[in-house]
């Protein structure tokens, strides 16, 4: 049987790197030592040093045809590389890690091995002898008992240790469950009582110094091998301690911020009597087939742009605008999350599958097309057949506004990419049908209005998020989510335009009308984050 042994970047240096902590023995000294080991154990040595990922990973690849088993010291790559964890994975030979210096006492990031969970053991600490020490336990207790007899009866025959009991083993952790739940639940009880300590004196239920000093003071009390993990459940504990601390605060202002943040008191609003729409584009605009759509009995009003039409609403010459939201293939449209940051409300939703095609003027055919105009969304819809006919693509204002340029252009070389109706509207011919990139092509439609209004079918809580700028920061968030049971639909992230290189967050949450649980977390997150805004509670065909 051959064990191979695989050493990382720097180890070639050994003798001349930081004695203090490798010791002043060769890589030489290493493999003569570990060739010794090997001859005791009656299985034979093959040697691999490379400070490259990609070549490391090639020997452990090369070992599944020789290999009974591997020692692998990484190097630097033990903390980091998740290449090398799964060719090791891949690999399935019995693995043990091995470390020259105690990784555990020292720097932060040396204690965290990734390669860990592809290993049956870790030998760190013992100088040279981490090696031949791995290497025979290894061998006796990975190897041998799996071999017939070969080299554990060459090695003098020592006899691997019974397996644990996995029932008894369970039943141990199931008593260790029993206590920390018995633990939490106390020290949830005290985050009540921190949360009316605190009550009525301004104090924030967060205290981000409060919290490091508690991560710090856990770590020392952890031993080095558990101060990560023991830091990472103390964080999430603390989270959830803060939710029961605001769970506390707002059952005592519950109704207070409910109308502080616009919540009615009801969802009872209805959109009925909606009677005048705006939209962009005109006749033959995917916005218009919405609009028609969602308020079939409603003055229709057309507009130059997605702003223009929020406009509209804004003076009150509209009660809604109808706006492409989002496309199953060109993604969001950034030009209509912008438009969301000001004071307008999402109030209905519908998805609407999209078939662009090509139109030309009469007497064309697509060979003659040169130049095609449309929104850039549709041109990305489109991108594929623009690309394979060589077109230049020309941005408009709108699907419909391109189709009323080429009837108004009357060139053969010129044609609009647009809806059906919106070329029969131009006297347009229809050179070419469903010229999407997929045959599953929708856009999302919104309807936004002035006020909040919260219909009883509500299923979708829309929120414009602001994070703090650090590390964790949306995670974080997404925590608060999941801890209270809510599905998020939908994440988009946008530029803030004052804050270079920071940004903003909008989330849909799955939640029916004015749900507790999402009230909750919105109570929670308007305290933590430095900015959040309602963008709407709504229903529709497409939430």
């Amino acid at each position: 049987m051959t064990i191979l042994l695989v050493n990382g970047p720097n180890l070639d240096m050994l003798g001349r790197r930081d004695p203090a902590h490798y010791g002043t023995f060769t890589l030489a000294d290493v493999e003569k030592a570990f060739a010794e080991k090997c001859a005791e154990l009656g299985v034979e040595p093959r040697f691999f040093q490379s400070g490259c990922e990609g070549e490391l990973c090639r020997a452990i690849h090369e070992a599944m045809g020789y290999a009974s088993g591997i020692v692998i010291n990484a190097g630097a790559y033990t903390h980091y590389s998740y290449a090398i964890l799964d060719a090791l994975l891949l690999a399935k030979l019995p693995t043990m890690e091995v470390h020259i210096s105690d990784i555990h006492s020292r720097e932060p990031f040396r204690r965290v091995s990734v390669i860990q969970a592809a290993c049956v053991g870790q030998v760190a600490g013992l100088g040279m002898a981490s090696y031949t020490v791995g290497l025979e336990k290894l061998v006796r207790d990975h190897i041998a008992p799996h071999s017939g007899g070969g080299a554990a009866a060459t090695g003098g025959g020592a006899a691997s240790p019974a397996s644990p009991n996995l029932g008894s083993i369970r039943q141990q952790i199931d008593r260790c469950d029993a206590e920390l739940v018995a633990i939490l639940r106390r020290r949830l009880d005290l985050s009540a009582l921190v949360a009316a300590s605190k009550a009525g004196t301004g104090k924030p239920v967060r205290d981000a110094a409060r919290e490091a000093e508690v991560l710090a003071r856990v770590r020392d009390l952890a031993t080095a091998r558990d101060a990560v993990p023991a830091a990472a459940v103390l964080s999430a504990v603390m989270r959830i301690s803060r939710e029961r601390q605001y769970d506390w605060l707002m059952s005592r202002a519950a109704d207070g911020f409910r109308t502080a943040a616009g919540f009615p008191p009801r969802a009872d609003a209805s959109l009925d009597g909606v009677s005048r729409v705006s939209f962009a584009g005109d006749a033959g605009s995917y916005s218009a087939m919405a609009a028609k759509r969602l308020f079939p009995g409603a003055e229709r009003l057309p507009s130059r742009s997605f702003a223009d039409a929020c406009a509209a609403v804004s003076s009150g010459r509209a009660e809604v605008a109808v706006l492409p939201l989002a496309n199953t293939t060109g993604g969001p449209v950034d030009t209509v999350y912008r438009l969301l940051r000001r004071d307008l409300h999402v109030v209905r939703s519908a998805d609407m599958a999209v078939r662009h095609c090509l139109a030309g003027v009469r007497g064309a055919t697509e060979n003659d097309v040169c130049v095609v105009s449309s929104h850039p969304q549709a041109l990305s819809q489109c991108s594929r057949a623009i690309s394979e006919r060589g077109w230049t693509a020309e941005p408009a204002e709108n699907t419909a506004f391109a189709a009323a340029e080429a009837a108004r252009r009357g060139e053969r070389s010129f044609a609009a990419i647009c809806s059906p109706e919106a070329a029969e509207a131009n006297g347009l011919a229809v050179l070419r049908e469903n010229l999407c990139d997929t045959d599953v092509n929708a856009t999302r439609f919104v309807a936004v209005a002035r006020d909040l209004l919260v219909t009883p079918d509500a299923s979708r809580l829309g929120l414009l998020l602001q994070l703090p700028h650090r590390t964790g920061a949306l995670a974080s968030v997404l925590a608060v989510f999941e801890d209270r049971g809510l599905n998020l639909s939908s994440i988009c992230s946008q530029p803030v335009p004052e804050r270079p290189w920071e940004y903003a967050f909008f989330v849909d949450v799955v939640a029916p009308a004015l749900d507790p649980d999402a009230i909750a977390a919105v109570f929670q997150l308007e305290r933590e984050l430095p900015s959040l805004r309602v963008v709407g509670w709504y229903g529709g065909d497409g939430a």
